[in-house]
């Protein structure tokens, strides 16, 4: 029997399908397009307890939150995990179209900010149309900031730190706050606006957003008059500044907000109006951040379970928020924002450390598999002093007592074994050596950074290729202490450099501008290559971790040389930093995502293919072994960032049985 496909009652328009983002137009097609928008059904209050718009992130926790009742309505305080003092406050009017939302509409937007800024969050529960028309929910709103500005020292806030901010319709009140806070003398420092309605008068006729996009999801012309109507059925409202703040005198905005930010999404039939107010404040002298999110309509904001626009708008907004109050923005990452990892990557449970070490390192790298012995090789590089720890493995792959420890003269952060010969070839801070696995005694063959630059820079990561060359990547140390995503921007080329030691003892340049150097590997396509002096061009991948980017270039075998740099994998936004990796059979990279967690695979072309979470924060470095050779044994580093999770696994070892046979890691022939 054929199967019914119910039909859309709400389908894509044609005019709109090309522009739409595709995770948008699936979501749509998938959960929205069947149904009737809220204009198209009796009107029953009992809506409001369901969200406006699926598709929405859970909230995350906080501190505390405290519900305040004022005479009319309710305010809700969100207060973070922070030092004892009076916090900073940011005040969010939640959207709707003055009919829909309610006290828990954008709680996981608030806890987001809450978290992110290190700041109270007060969410108010505005009276709603058509039970409160115009101004009752305008007048609630300067009131609820009015109270929080009156009240703040017996609620642990410093009103002298205050923000204001809203989505749609709250981006309405909270222009409207704005105005009349400056005419009454209270300073806000900052305003944050997300797709605002700004004129209620506007129409087709005098805004382009309103012709072009007036069939688009979310927000169509019929949606948005059937609220304004609801709100406003008195058409002598609409040009009232209070209910439009595009239209307000001049004097209003030369006394309004300083700094604002106005996020408006580019299918949005409020666009427009969005454009003319950051408009027409930066006309009078404001400092204006605007910005047009592509390819996506009203509501992005309210859909950041299932859209990636929607969390980079939302961490944007959370970055924004953050430097207002003095946080740097790079210290607001999208993986503390979305823990439970990115959408549409499948993530699974690696769990709990595999090996438990009796004190747990403080940077564990460089893991070896040797099958010839069944042991496990691995350094601990910031350990004073390093240590080398070797682990007998069983048959099956599973540790055996203890690792034996050696303490080191130097701290080495890379080691590889040696071809026919006992031993590893290995990088110390300031350059190449052979170390002894017996004793631990190191054999200096090339000190490549000089004893007065030790200070800018030292030695991290490397590896062996398939013609038995040594390659070691370098740190710029002064820009890896400040921070992934802080580096100025007249700092300049950043001092890191990428080095290649052949077997004859001879030393190249391959690459500058590093700012932390790391976890080299190569494609597989020289696997089968009978020759290596008539292989084809592969590729060799290198991390700059500091900077959140994974490099590739093509390599040719017989020369060593490297050319056609490009941009493999870009973490910049989604936040990790790619430490140490390996590269399966199959093309697949597995990284070691410093700061999130998780060994992420990404395929040959550069697609995120899945996560595999661990209880340790920091994974530094992965390398296969085990009978069959498709198990990853991953290293990992305590967490000394203030605030880290006490149970925390960091400084121990971890495996995962992937399934699929890794490439070995290469020995050197020298």
């Amino acid at each position: 029997m054929p199967t019914v496909i119910a039909p859309q009652q709400n389908p894509l328009h044609p005019s709109v399908i090309p522009r739409l983002d595709k995770q948008y137009s699936d979501f749509y097609n998938k959960h929205m397009a069947a149904g009737p928008m809220i204009h198209q059904v009796k009107w029953d209050p009992a809506c409001r307890s369901a969200p406006a718009v699926p598709g929405g992130a859970d909230p995350l926790p906080v501190a505390e939150i405290k519900d305040i009742a004022l005479d009319d309505f309710t305010i809700r305080v969100f207060y973070p995990d922070a030092p004892r003092g009076a916090l900073p406050v940011f005040i969010w009017y939640h959207g709707g179209g003055m009919v829909l939302g309610g006290l828990g509409a954008e709680n996981a937007f608030c806890t987001r900010v809450c978290n992110a800024a290190r700041c109270a969050v007060v969410a108010v529960d505005y009276r709603m149309a058509p039970e409160f028309k115009f101004p009752v929910g305008s007048n609630d709103a300067y009131t609820a900031f009015k109270y929080v500005y009156e009240h703040g020292a017996e609620l642990g806030l410093d009103v002298a730190r205050f923000g204001i901010g809203g989505s749609s319709s709250g981006g309405n009140l909270a222009a409207m706050v704005s105005h009349r806070a400056g005419l009454d003398g209270i300073k806000i420092d900052f305003m944050v606006l997300g797709v605002p309605v700004c004129d209620n008068t506007a129409d087709a006729a005098s805004y382009q957003s309103w012709d072009e996009n007036r069939h688009c999801p979310g927000l169509p012309e019929g949606k948005m008059m059937w609220y304004r109507e609801m709100y406003l059925p008195d058409r002598a409202d609409w040009s009232d500044p209070t209910a439009s703040p595009l239209l307000a005198p001049d004097a209003w905005f030369a006394n309004s907000v300083d700094r604002v930010l106005v996020f408006t999404a580019e299918l949005d039939l409020l666009r427009s109006e969005g454009d003319a107010y950051a408009a027409k404040l930066a006309a009078h002298g404001k400092t204006i951040l605007h910005r047009t999110y592509p390819g996506v309509p009203h509501a992005v904001q309210a859909m950041d379970n299932v859209l990636d626009t929607a969390r980079v708008w939302i961490l944007d907004m959370c970055k924004y928020v953050a430097a207002a109050f003095g946080r740097h923005p790079a210290d607001v990452k999208m993986v503390d924002l979305y823990p439970q990892g990115e959408i549409g990557v499948p993530r699974i449970d690696g769990g709990a450390p595999w090996v438990r070490l009796d004190t747990p390192m403080v940077l564990g790298e460089a893991p070896l598999y040797r099958d010839e012995d069944k042991t496990l090789h691995y350094v601990d590089c910031l350990k004073e002093p390093a240590e080398l720890h070797i682990l007998q493995l069983d048959a099956a792959g599973e540790a055996v007592g203890k690792p034996r420890v050696l303490e080191l003269e130097e701290s080495v952060t890379v080691a590889c074994f040696r071809e026919a010969k006992p031993g590893y070839i290995c990088a110390y801070f300031a350059g190449v050596a052979f170390l002894d696995q017996d004793t631990g005694a190191l054999e200096i063959l090339k000190e490549i950074i000089p004893q007065e630059d030790r200070a800018i820079r030292r030695f991290n990561d490397g590896m062996v290729d398939c013609a038995g060359r040594f390659w070691l990547a370098e740190i710029d140390r002064k820009a890896l202490s400040l921070g992934m995503g802080k580096l100025p921007a007249d700092y300049g080329e950043p001092l890191g450099r990428l080095w290649r030691y052949d077997p004859d003892g001879s030393l190249h340049l391959m690459e500058t501008g590093l700012v932390c150097g790391n976890g080299l590997a190569w494609s597989p396509d020289n696997k089968t290559s009978e020759s290596i002096q008539h292989a084809p061009l592969t590729a060799v991948y290198l991390n700059d971790s500091a900077y959140g980017v994974i490099y590739a270039y093509d390599f040719d075998i017989p020369t060593g040389g490297i050319s056609n740099k490009r941009l493999f994998v870009d973490r910049r936004v989604l936040g990790g930093e790619p430490d140490g990796m390996v590269c399966d059979v199959d093309g697949n990279l597995w990284i070691a995502m410093w700061g999130s967690y998780c060994v992420m695979c990404f395929s040959a072309d550069g697609t995120h293919v899945r996560d595999v979470e661990f209880t340790a924060k920091n994974m530094a470095c992965t390398a296969w072994g085990g009978p069959d050779y498709d198990t990853l044994y991953i290293a990992s580093a305590m967490d000394r960032t203030p605030g880290a999770r006490p149970d925390d696994d960091g400084g121990h070892l971890f495996k995962y049985r992937v399934g699929v046979q890794g490439l070995p890691k290469y020995r050197f022939k020298g």
